[in-house]
This record gives C-alpha cells, sequence and structure tokens, in this order.
C-alpha cells in the first residue's frame, strides 16, 4: 500500500499506469446502480461505463431539465457503442444541499422495491464563497459530506439487502492539503466563514474518508461483509468544477487554475476509473477491499493521518447520525452500540 501523496511511491503510479479499464468491468445486467451529479463530468462518465455494460442506473441530481438532457445523451452514446442494450436510465431528485430532498429522493427510490447493488456518492461542490445550507451547516461540508451520509444511511438497507453491494465516496486529495488543527473542528460547521474556502473544501473531502471507513468498520462489525464501500480521488480532471469560482479566488487566480487544469487535467473518463474500479471490479470482492482509498487510477493509498484517525472517524460518525436524528431524518442510530469499536482502538 503506497503511504501518502507526499511519499515518492505516490508520483511513480503515474508512470506505471492505470490499475483498471471498463473493458474490465464485469456484465452488470442485474444490478441496480444510483450516481449522484450524473449529468456531467465524472458522474456522466460513471454512469455511461455502468449502463453500457448493463446496469440500470438512476442519474441522482438536483436539476431535472439537464439531467433530462444528459440522460438523453447517455442514450445517443451508447446506441452507437452499445447497439445491442436497451439502457435504463431514470433520473431521481436529489438537492444535497437541503435534507429534506435528500429523505424525500431516497424514499422515492426505496418505494420502487428493487434491488440497490452500486451507490456512488459522486455529486460535490467545489470552492464557493462562504453561506449555509438550508440546514444551517456550512454550504461545501453540507453538500459534499452531509448530504451524502443521510442518503446513504436511508439507502443502507437496500444496500444490506442487496449483498454483494458497492458504495463509493469520491473524495480528493486535496483531504490532504491546508485543514483546521485537529481536521475538523465540529463547534464551527455552523458559520459560513469561520474558515477560508479552501480548507471548507478540504475538510469536505477528508470528511468523506473519515465517513467510508467508520461505515466500514460499522458494516463488519454487524456482521454485513458483503456491502464494500471505499473511496477515491479521481485526479486533476477537467470537468467544469472551476466554473463558478471567480467570486472565490479571483479573476487572476480562477483564470490560473482553468489553464492548469486544461493543460495538466486528465478527462473525466479517465476521472471515473476508481469509482469504477470500486463499484464494479471483481477483486473488490475476492481481495475483501472495504474501508479503502484509491488514486488514479485504482491503485490504494494510505491517506492522511488525519483520515486514519478512528476517533476522528468515529467523531464524525456521531455528529452526522444525531445532526439527521434531531430532525427526525434517521433513527438515533443505524446500528447497535455494542457493534463499534471503541474509540481507544
Amino acid at each position: 500500500m503506497l503511504e501518502s501523496v507526499y511519499d515518492i511511491n505516490y508520483w511513480k503510479t503515474f508512470l506505471n499506469g492505470p490499475n483498471f479499464s471498463t473493458e474490465q468491468i464485469p456484465d452488470l445486467t442485474s444490478k441496480v446502480a444510483i450516481v449522484t451529479g450524473a449529468n456531467s463530468g465524472v458522474g456522466f462518465e460513471t454512469a455511461l461505463a455502468l449502463a453500457s455494460h448493463g446496469a440500470h442506473v438512476f442519474l441522482a441530481c438536483r436539476n431535472r431539465t439537464r439531467t433530462l438532457e444528459a440522460i438523453e445523451r447517455l442514450e445517443r452514446e451508447l446506441a452507437e457503442t452499445a447497439p445491442h442494450l436497451y439502457p435504463k436510465l431514470d433520473f431521481l431528485l436529489l438537492d444535497l444541499s437541503d435534507l429534506r430532498s435528500v429523505a424525500k429522493a431516497a424514499n422515492e427510490f426505496l418505494s420502487k422495491g428493487i434491488s440497490l447493488d452500486i451507490l456512488v456518492n459522486n455529486a460535490g461542490l467545489g470552492l464557493s464563497p462562504p453561506t449555509l445550507s438550508k440546514d444551517g451547516i456550512e454550504l461545501l461540508f453540507a453538500v459534499n459530506h452531509m448530504g451524502h451520509f443521510l442518503f446513504t444511511e436511508l439507502l443502507l438497507p437496500k444496500l444490506i439487502a442487496s449483498q454483494p453491494s458497492r458504495i463509493v465516496c469520491v473524495s480528493s486529495m486535496a483531504h490532504e492539503l491546508q485543514l483546521p488543527v485537529g481536521g475538523i473542528q465540529f463547534g464551527t460547521l455552523g458559520q459560513a466563514d469561520a474558515e477560508a474556502p479552501l480548507t471548507n473544501y478540504n475538510r469536505s473531502k477528508l470528511a468523506n474518508i473519515l465517513y467510508t471507513k467508520a461505515l466500514a468498520r460499522r458494516l463488519h462489525n454487524a456482521g454485513h461483509d458483503k456491502v464494500f464501500v471505499n473511496a477515491v480521488h479521481p485526479g486533476f480532471c477537467i470537468t467544469g468544477i472551476d466554473d463558478n469560482v471567480g467570486s472565490t479566488l479571483g479573476y487572476l487566480a480562477t483564470k490560473l487554475m482553468a489553464a492548469t487544469r486544461n493543460l495538466a487535467g486528465r478527462t473525466a473518463a479517465d476521472g471515473a476509473l476508481s469509482s469504477l474500479y470500486c463499484a464494479t471490479s471483481l477483486e473488490i470482492e475476492s481481495k475483501n477491499l472495504t474501508g479503502r482509498y484509491f488514486v488514479p487510477d485504482a491503485h490504494e493509498l494510505r491517506p492522511s493521518p488525519y483520515a486514519m484517525n478512528k476517533e476522528l472517524q468515529e467523531r464524525l460518525y456521531k455528529y452526522s447520525e444525531d445532526f439527521m436524528a434531531k430532525r427526525g431524518l434517521i433513527p438515533h442510530s443505524s446500528f447497535d452500540t455494542d457493534v463499534c469499536e471503541p474509540l481507544s482502538k
């Protein structure tokens, strides 16, 4: 296992080449998948690859018009590349910045009475001006972590019933960069401008890995060993995530970031490979890979010390769980209290 983005061996993975390709995706004809933020970028490419191998894919997004247009584009591309398929693509309205919308989306899917084999928590906000969500949480943390936490927890019974199943959380190498002392200052999450916008983004990506590890531990200790949950860094991709950062970084910095991404960035299709590996690869089950973190493309990496801190993992899980429970969005605990490792371990 690689040690860190600060380890030279991490950068050598770019010379070693990808460890996975879409040609290695098995037949997914009987599988049902949800991909959040699937109407563009990495999420679109993830949905395309899953659908091209037969999966029934739900595109969970907040913009109906853009998502229906994305579905039409997917159908056109699949008609050209896989004319033998009759793609099953559906829209699921999901606004991760509004927890009531998240609960409604999860319940709408559950009401269909079908399996859920793959959940890819792909959607996310990039740098944006400090503001609060409808639920009073700093917006980047609300969308990138809290919304996905609730969505996953509400869908968890279906994922457990559908074992073997996969959960993929899209994080970033940014989780290792500029952060507050302790990784996350929980007392400031209800303040829009307590931290700089870059710090807000980085801690939300740290939260993705912390949640991945806490959830994987709970699932294992509860005996649900065939629900595999992993986090990925898609790489520095050309996806349009920088389109709205002008008011945050300023004109010159925004232009420099865009130029750098266009010069050195990866395609969205390449960015989807690690997610697709975790969502579909037979190795995930055969090697029992869960609670792990993968970087381009499908190389396992040991994340930052903050991300590996079990006490911080548990504290984030409890904070998120209590926040939802106080608003009546989930029961106080999805797991019995005796299935989790003590914080001291």
